[in-house]
């Protein structure tokens, strides 16, 4: 099932600043990337050690001083905030949204290749190390022949998602339809209580909320997100 939602219904549960969940996933993300947030670090101390050669008073010991303060905040205020508000931007301008509820209907896991490394062996020779990551796969639809297809990093709890069991998700599209271009929020399982998605886009008390608010009046009181 898919209904149709207003812009404002849309924009009520697509926050444009960060959630603490969105947070916490950036620096899931930050944190295996530490070389960026090492080289931030040590741009901003030396920016601050530049300014007090300048001198108290200058103008380009203030610059340097402000620009090292920016530098050392950015990879735990600025970056984040700046990473998050742009693409929950993105998010908000696709025109059209409707709220999905349906069904599982299939899931599997499997290996991807996600980087490749060039080291040298013990003889010498030249080799490619494939780095691969689990991924899970899972397959929704509803009465009507709607179909998405919805691919996470694979994680224990998605173990207990299965065939049949009721789901929710948030989408966006290009028409008004719902069908040209779909791009998916994360996807609430609702029996088990549990979210599937590597990006968060959510305000997702509200979502639940508000999908509560819509199928009681489309489906009838007792049906519950």
């Amino acid at each position: 099932m898919l209904l149709e939602l207003t812009p404002e219904e849309c924009e009520s549960v697509i926050p444009l600043l960060p959630t603490r969940i969105q947070y916490l996933a950036y620096w899931s993300d930050a944190l295996n990337s530490v070389g960026r947030i090492i080289t931030a670090i040590l741009v901003g101390v030396a920016l601050l050690v530049l300014s007090r050669a300048f001198g108290e008073g200058s103008f380009l010991g203030a610059v340097s001083f402000l620009a090292g303060f920016l530098s050392l905040l950015y990879p735990f205020l600025w970056g984040p905030l700046y990473t998050i508000s742009r693409r929950q931007l993105a998010f908000r301008e696709i025109p059209y949204g409707g709220l999905f509820f349906g069904q599982v209907l299939s899931t599997r896991r499997y290996e991807v290749v996600v980087e490749e490394r060039e080291k040298v062996g013990e003889d010498g020779q030249l080799y490619i190390e494939e780095v691969r990551e689990r991924q899970f796969e899972m397959e929704i639809g509803d009465e009507t022949g709607v179909l998405y297809r919805v691919r996470a990093r694979d994680d224990p709890r998605y173990r207990r998602i299965v065939k049949k069991q009721s789901v929710l998700a948030l989408v966006k599209a290009y028409s008004r339809d719902l069908r040209r271009r779909p791009t998916l929020s994360e996807v609430y399982v609702v029996k088990l209580g549990e979210w599937v998605g590597d990006v968060s886009y959510l305000d997702r008390e509200a979502f639940l909320e508000l999908a509560d608010e819509l199928l009681a009046l489309e489906l009838g009181p007792e049906v519950k997100a």
